[in-house]
Parts: C-alpha cells; structure tokens; sequence
C-alpha cells in the first residue's frame, strides 16, 4: 500500500509540475527587434606609410606621394543618406601639401545601416581628399632629419536611434492585479546607435493615468546636437519623438522635443497620457520613442616624412 500511495504522490507532483510549465508558457517574453550595440558611423584613417615598429610610426621618405582617405563603416542601424556625413581635415596646413584640394568632404552615396540576415557588417564608403589619381605630397623642406605630420579628421553625421519598449500596462483600476504591472521597470529594447535609450520605468501619473520615464545616454563619447544645428561646447542636445503622440505628453527638463545631456552624457524624457483611460481599462501596448541627431568624433593619424 505505500509503494501504491508513494506512486500516486509521485504521478500527482509530475503533473502539478507540468501545469507549471504550462503557466509559466503562456507569459510572453518580449524579444529585442535590434541587434544593438554602441556605435553609430566609425571613420578609420587609411594607412598612409609604411609602419615603422622601432618608432611605431607610419613613415615616409621626403618627396614621396601617401593617401589621405578616410573610410566611414557604418555600424548601427540607421542608414545615412548621401551628404549626411561630413569629414573636415584638420591639424595640417593645406598650404603645405600639393594634391589636397579640400579641407571638408561629404559622403556621395548611402552608407546601409547593419541589418541582421541582409547586411550584417553595414555599408561602407571612402573619402578621398586627393585631387585625381594623384596622392598628397609634403613640400615644406625639412629643416631636420624628419618632421611628424598629425593629420586629424572630423566626422559630423545625422543618426537616428530606435527604441521601443513593448509592454506599456494601461489600467484604469491599479487595484486589479491581473495581466499586467504599471509601477516598475519595464523591458526595453534600443537600436545599435552612439545613444542608447538605456531604462524605461513605468508609474502611475494620477487618476486613470500612467506615465513612462525613459533614460537616454551618449556611449559612443562624441558630441551630439540637433539635426542641422551646429555644435554647441556648452551642452549636447538631441531631438526625440514618440509614437502615439496625440495620446502622449513628452518632455525633458520641461523642454518638449528636446533633450539635453547631463556632464555625465544622460538625459530624462518623461512621457504622460494626456487624457485619463476609460473605466475597466486593462491592456499592454507597445510604445515607441525615436532620438534624432548629429553626432561627431575626432580620428588621428600621425605620419613620419623622413629625410632621404
């Protein structure tokens, strides 16, 4: 009789379980749309010399011809349009060089956005600042033995980041514990971009309303500014928008539109329902925010003219 009763208990605990797992199966886990990541378009100087490991400089003789190209990989998800990125030469002279034409140049074609399955390195794209087949020539005479040249390269382009956190709760009565929590943190879900939208919080903002709090962030250490203004050393600030913005409030720092960065590269936008739900209200909804940007960071480069 008790190996018959201990069978039984046994029979009772694996179905018990199985009714677990059965629960636990109906709860949605919510799954990133991005790939992600923390870069935006990277500009690498192309090598210019031959590296030299005793000085661990690239080098070249006096009178000899060397590139200057600068090569934008673009490794988030936000496509660049044609002359949305913008590359200034600085830290040199142009005097002093025959075959660089031009301080500033702008990408001439799109440069793809990663997409997984499609593109998954992103598109690609060289600027050259010598004029023609010909390369850039150093013709200051030498007063030494050799002289370092330190070419530096600006990249300024418009960017965009997604973000989307998928289960907004709407509830009229907060004292219904069903289906969905509002207080809380909430998943999120950012694109691969230099901002990140880093947290989203969910909390009640009165009767029959909630409220989502959003933190963004700069990753990438570059300067950020509104699309088409110029840069600002006093601050960065960054555009934003929502989806449903006739159902949502949303400002930063009571500024509507608009972020600005923190000295630590953060900001908050908090987003309200501007009209109270309606009585029994019980449901989750997706809810979108989109940063828009110019972002910009510095390369360098140094190269060794050496005496023949």
């Amino acid at each position: 009789m008790k190996i018959r009763y201990f069978g039984i208990l046994m029979l009772l605990a694996v179905i018990a379980a199985g009714c677990d797992n059965q629960e636990t199966n109906l709860v949605d886990t919510p799954t990133s749309p991005y790939i992600g990541g923390n870069k935006g378009l990277v500009a690498e100087i192309v090598q210019m010399g031959v590296f030299n490991d005793a000085s661990n400089t690239e080098e070249i003789f006096e009178g000899e011809t060397f590139p200057i190209e600068i090569t934008l990989k673009n490794k988030g998800e936000s496509d660049v349009a044609t002359g949305n990125a913008t590359v200034t030469l600085l830290g040199i002279n142009l005097r002093d060089f025959d075959n660089v034409p031009n301080q500033e140049l702008s990408n001439t074609q799109l440069i793809e956005k990663v997409e997984k399955d499609v593109n998954e390195q992103g598109g690609e794209v060289t600027i050259d600042f010598t004029s023609g087949t010909q390369d850039a020539r150093y013709k200051v005479p030498l007063s030494g033995s050799s002289y370092d040249v330190s070419v530096f390269a600006r990249l300024a382009y418009k960017y965009q980041t997604k973000a989307a956190v998928p289960k907004v709760c709407f509830k009229e009565n907060l004292r219904d514990t069903s289906v969905c929590d509002v207080e809380g943190t909430k998943d999120v879900f950012s694109s691969g971009a230099p901002i990140k939208v880093t947290n989203a919080e969910e909390k009640t903002a009165g009767t029959g309303k909630v409220a989502v709090e959003f933190t963004i962030e700069n990753v990438d250490g570059g300067d950020v500014t509104l699309p088409n203004q110029p840069f600002d050393s006093r601050f960065d600030q960054l555009a934003f928008s929502v989806s449903d913005a006739n159902e949502w409030e949303c400002k930063s720092g009571g500024r509507d539109g608009v972020a600005r960065l923190d000295t630590n590269g953060k900001a908050v936008i908090l987003c309200r329902l501007k009209n109270a739900l309606p009585a029994n209200a019980l449901y989750t909804k997706e809810l979108d925010l989109t940063l828009s940007y110019a972002y910009s960071n510095l390369v360098h480069k140094q190269i060794r003219v050496k005496k023949q």
